[in-house]
């Protein structure tokens, strides 16, 4: 058998991303994937959010990264077969005075003008908690994470590109110019394994931070406006009659067991959003790993001993909205054609914390 071009080991969205961006360019591309359910892409909110942050500042890189990942999933849907894109703009509801005093300041802001597209009055969406009043973010937009990920699996299993097993390292080897795992032999390996880059022993060096999150779905009769609204937790739609709320962060635990306390935080959380709502009923609770840094930024580029061993990681909550154009980028970078990110490229870690 010939040897392929890449190994892609992650089928999370960036890995997804990343191996869909490498076959684009005629690569040959193999992706090993177990569907691990701890996963934090498959239980993400999947928002592309333009405003984060307490300080309501510009996302990282988002002029360029969200922009480009709106119309990465727009065409993506056809060439899928699938439907999970959604522009979605975001209400955000005050939630102190001196919070509606700062996303005052971004409106009248020229830098944020084309973000925040209004201030409401209290009392403008009934059932809400919007009594301090509540902005209006545009250029956002909506992933269904499930249905993104199932449509990526298809995907590369008609391509014939998707082995589904755990990745076991001990049958990794590096012979000559070649990366051998299995039966698969190539050029470079890619690792975008999520928060178990921690146990990877090329890139556990790396300074990661993962954090766990959970969510919930929940059956009511209320009423919710066509965004995704926000205070404190992000709450949307996702069918007739239920809604999505979430997400909590543990820093102290990396597994996919729902929590009660988690539980008890959302449901007090849908209590503070919709005050009203007196019939919510839990269907379901999910738990996930996000794969974040400790520099809030993703760990991209060569295992700085051999440029066979590839990391493609670290997104962290943002991986719905920085996968597609990083993926772009990092596979026109390992075609040569632009280098990397300087705040992304890993190499920028090695001398503080490489140890071969």
């Amino acid at each position: 058998m010939d040897a392929l071009d890449f190994i892609v080991v992650g089928q999370g969205i960036a890995g997804s991303c990343a191996a869909y961006e490498l076959m684009r360019r005629g690569l040959r591309v193999a992706v090993i994937d177990d569907s691990w359910g701890s996963a934090a892409c498959i239980v993400a909110a999947g928002v592309i959010n333009p405003i984060t942050g307490k300080r309501l500042v510009k996302s990282w890189r988002s002029e360029v990264a969200h922009p480009f990942a709106m119309d990465f999933y727009s065409k993506l849907e056809g060439e899928l077969g699938a439907k999970f894109y959604h522009t979605r703009k975001i209400l955000q509801l005050c939630r102190s005075d001196a919070e509606c005093v700062l996303w005052r300041s971004r409106l009248e802001n020229p830098d944020y003008s084309e973000y925040v597209e209004a201030s409401l009055p209290p009392g403008s969406f009934p059932g809400l908690n919007d009594s301090r009043g509540s902005h209006l973010i545009g250029r956002s937009a909506w992933v269904e994470a499930p249905a993104a990920m199932e449509a990526f699996r298809k995907f590369f299993v008609r391509r014939r590109a998707l082995t589904e097993e755990r990745f076991d390292f001990s049958r990794l080897a590096l012979e000559g110019e070649l990366v051998r795992y299995k039966n698969l032999a190539a050029r470079k390996i890619v690792f975008a394994e999520g928060w178990r880059a921690m146990e990877n022993p090329f890139f556990s060096w790396l300074p990661w931070r993962p954090a766990k999150g959970e969510i919930l779905e929940i059956e009511s009769g209320a009423e919710l406006p066509e965004y995704v609204v926000h205070r404190g937790n992000w709450i949307m739609k996702c069918a007739r009659g239920r809604f999505r709320i979430g997400s909590t962060w543990d820093r102290e635990n990396s597994d996919s067991i729902p929590t009660r306390a988690a539980r008890e935080e959302l449901e007090s959380a849908v209590k503070n959003i919709l005050p009203n709502c007196r019939d919510a009923k839990v269907v379901g609770h999910q738990a996930g790993v996000r794969p974040c840094t400790a520099t809030t930024r993703p760990h991209i580029g060569e295992y700085p001993a051999d440029s066979r061993l590839l990391c493609f990681n670290g997104f962290g909550s943002k991986g719905y909205a920085l996968s597609p154009y990083f993926a772009w980028r990092f596979a026109e970078w390992a075609c040569g054609n632009c280098p990397p990110d300087p705040e992304a490229d890993l190499t920028r870690h090695a001398r503080k914390f490489f140890r071969r």
